[in-house]
């Protein structure tokens, strides 16, 4: 394991006091004082309250569009809802953090990171926001944060609804001035084009739910107990990369302690738990994130948060604690202005929706723990190992080419019919399995 690689997102102390001065110089400028933020704080809650369906709204108004519609796309032109998803937490976050009322230097270099993550010289480049997109979206918000404080305090407190208008419409224009600096002079033209048919329903079904998610309110149908392995399996300063219900795990021994986190960065979704551990930073390979391997928390914003799971210690075995979460089902239509859920048949681990699969399309399924990648190769299915045989790179998430897919980490070649390795740096073959169709269900085996 490689640990002298740099931590790309821990901020140097110069770069926290300038975002910091600038935030100062700002709030100053606009007249935005400490009363101010007193206001705030008291609306804060008010503002909590309708921050679900602000989201919500502010993604169905971003899919109509086509030049955001695509940050949110599959290849094959589909709404990826996961990322939806993780980008809605974000926001929530973002916005629930500074409706909290704390403004210090702190909360100015998150706000100065945020505005640098969506230009070139964020940690992804290939992800670009113009600057438009971004000063609509604090508008956006802003008109819905004032409207919400409008609708609940104008007959009660009519006091503090003039204080905290105020203060919010000062505290947006600090905040786009701290956005708007991260693109000197990066501009984007782009042409106008037909809006898109969005399903405003399940859009918002999405954001309530990523939002309780970031407070903590999934409803928990139990707590399994899991094996992880002997303590001897794991020795100080390793770990083990485990498997529950699908979900990938980072159990670490680290300092006498023992942590287990979700193996997905917030970022990207990106394999965290096998980046470098740098002292009690951990590093996501993908884009270089970084969190606390104790707390999991986003070293650029504690309050972004790697789930994590209890790990206990039995006459020498490890075992995690793993909540099985109820979840609604994800398909919605309207009957008389009411959103109704549509069930779908529960599939096993090692099947999938035929039509959730289509040519050039690459699906992840588990056999026993252990993850497949799934191919429809002009309207044929196969199967094979999902994990690189050169570096372990997700294949379900590289790029498919014909019968070949690529791999996003280092690019190496596989034939998905028979599993061998067609370009280097890869040269052993991946592990094929069978597919067979009943219907329109898919099943690997």
């Amino acid at each position: 394991m490689d640990t002298t690689s740099p931590l790309p997102n821990i901020p140097k102390k110069e770069d926290i006091d300038d975002a910091g001065r600038f935030f100062r110089y700002m709030a100053e400028f606009v007249g935005f004082t400490e009363s101010d933020a007193n206001a705030i704080r008291e609306s804060g809650l008010i503002v909590e309250k309708h921050l679900p369906a602000i989201i919500g709204n502010f993604y169905t108004n971003l899919l109509q569009y086509p030049p955001t519609r695509k940050f949110f796309q599959k290849k094959d032109g589909s709404i990826d809802d996961d990322y939806l998803k993780l980008r809605m937490y974000h926001q929530a976050n973002f916005w629930r953090r500074t409706a909290g009322g704390v403004y210090d230097d702190d909360y100015a270099h998150f706000v100065d990171y945020v505005g640098r993550a969506h230009t070139s010289r964020g940690a992804d480049p290939r992800l670009y926001i113009a600057e438009r997109y971004v000063i609509g979206m604090v508008g956006f918000v802003q008109h819905a944060i004032i409207d919400a404080l409008i609708r609940e305090l104008h007959e009660y407190d009519d006091e503090l609804e003039e204080r905290a208008i105020k203060a919010w419409n000062k505290l947006c224009m600090v905040i786009l001035e701290m956005l708007a600096r991260a693109y000197l002079h990066e501009r984007e033209v782009e042409p106008q084009q037909a809006l898109q048919e969005v399903d405003s329903h399940a859009v918002m079904h999405m954001s309530i739910e990523s939002y309780e998610k970031g407070l903590g309110l999934q409803r928990i149908r139990g707590v399994k107990q899991v094996f992880v392995g002997q303590e001897g399996d794991i020795p100080e300063g390793e770990r083990k990369i485990i498997e529950v219900d699908g979900v990938s795990i980072g159990v670490f021994h680290h300092k006498g302690g023992w942590y287990a986190l979700r193996n997905s960065c917030l970022h990207r979704g990106g394999p965290v738990a096998t980046g470098s551990l740098i002292g009690d930073n951990l590093v996501c390979p993908w884009h270089g994130y970084t969190y606390d391997v104790t707390q999991g928390g986003l070293l650029i914003d504690p309050t972004a948060k790697l789930e994590m799971y209890p790990v206990n210690i039995q006459e020498g075995a490890i075992y995690l604690k793993f909540p099985e979460v109820e979840v609604d089902p994800p398909h919605t239509h309207q009957e008389n202005n009411e959103v109704v859920y549509i069930s779908k048949p529960v599939l096993k681990e090692n099947e999938f929706f035929v039509k959730d699969v289509p040519p050039g399309r690459v699906k992840l399924v588990h056999i026993d723990g252990k993850r497949v990648a799934v191919f429809n190769v002009d309207g044929v299915f196969y199967a094979t190992s999902e994990e690189c045989t050169h570096a372990g790179g997700p294949l379900s998430e590289g790029e498919l080419d014909g019968k070949n897919i690529v791999c996003p980490w280092h690019y190496s070649c596989f034939d998905v019919t028979n599993g061998t390795a067609t370009c280097r740096p890869a040269v052993n073959p991946l592990k094929v399995y069978k597919v067979v169709v009943d219907g329109g269900i898919g099943r690997v085996s």
